[in-house]
């Protein structure tokens, strides 16, 4: 073998380690390879590895812009509307909201419906739901990042159902987190210190064993072995800017579903052996937007998709 053959699969072998091809994409923002499950706890993902070569397309986030001050979410008006805010991106580079990304401040916190791209110079409108259910007031109409996201669960909720049943689910889990506030507000569920360090421990297990390639592009999620949720995005840039949040976002399913012992290696066994036909399969189960099976949901910017997401059954759900 020439040496420039031995050297390029050699390099192959080092940033691809563990990539399975079993089958084809069923995915609209392209090819993918999946990688080896990595385990924290009741929680596992597979990276997901798209096979698009760079330059990959170049995002600013909230947290990034508001560094920078390129960037103004507010009300709407002194009076405000529950349903939307105002954002102006000052920044050279396309702003991209997340769905399920949580702001603070204005009359009440909120939480953005869908993935949303505020162009460079743009101010648009921006569709929210209330995520604090006893506030309606503040003279400062400004808001400012959480640098967290929704739980998938509460995700789905404010893409497919109205805003009653987010905030009956932002109760649910304040319950369940043990938490609890004067307003309602889902950042009690957020910056409470007890779940924010748990959240630390998975999140610095995962971060250790998640391989770090330039393909990286989303996760598989699985909860006690059981698929919970697919988020994919055509970008690798994007995509590592957002990690570390919706990584947190899949840890605050994990930890109100703690299995027992025996149950835990069960579970373990199970999510070591999840498959890229398991994924698919998951996708193709996810079901129409809205209905009991799950939901789906794919961004387009410009005509090409840029992120999607697929939501299970929520089965495992106490």
């Amino acid at each position: 073998m020439h040496s420039s053959r031995l050297i390029a699969l050699l390099a192959l072998l080092i940033t691809a380690p563990a990539l399975a091809q079993d089958s084809e994409a069923t995915f609209e923002t392209g090819s993918f390879d999946t990688g080896a499950p990595v385990l924290a706890y009741n929680l596992a993902v597979v990276p997901l590895f798209t096979r698009q070569a760079p330059p990959y397309e170049d995002f600013t986030i909230l947290e990034e812009a508001q560094t920078a001050k390129r960037v103004s979410v507010a009300e709407v008006d002194r009076g405000g509307q529950v349903n939307q805010l105002s954002v102006g991106n000052q920044d050279k580079r396309p702003l991209y909201l997340l769905g399920g990304e949580v702001v603070l401040g204005g009359k009440q916190d909120r939480m953005v419906v869908a993935d949303t791209v505020v162009d460079p110079g743009q101010r648009r409108l921006v569709d929210v739901r209330c995520v604090e259910a006893g506030r309606w007031n503040g003279a400062d109409l400004a808001f400012h990042a959480s640098a967290a996201m929704a739980h998938p669960e509460l995700r789905r909720l404010a893409l497919f159902d109205d805003q009653r049943g987010v905030w009956d689910e932002v109760a649910r889990k304040s319950s369940a987190s043990g938490v609890s506030s004067a307003t309602g507000t889902y950042r009690r569920v957020l910056q409470d210190a007890k779940v924010r360090e748990r959240i630390g421990h998975y999140l610095d297990e995962l971060q250790r064993q998640i391989p770090r390639n330039e393909r990286l592009a989303g996760m598989a999620v699985a909860v006690n072995g059981d698929l919970e949720v697919v988020d994919l995005f055509s970008s690798p840039l994007l995509y590592s800017k957002l990690e570390r949040k919706l990584l947190a976002s899949y840890v605050l399913t994990a930890l109100e579903r703690q299995p027992g012992a025996e149950q835990a290696r069960a579970q373990d066994k199970k999510a070591k052996a999840l498959k890229r036909k398991d994924i698919d399969d998951f996708v193709k189960g996810s079901g129409e937007a809205g209905t009991e099976k799950g939901g789906r949901k794919v961004f387009k910017h410009k005509g090409s998709a840029v992120h999607e997401t697929y939501f299970g059954t929520g089965k495992g759900k106490k």
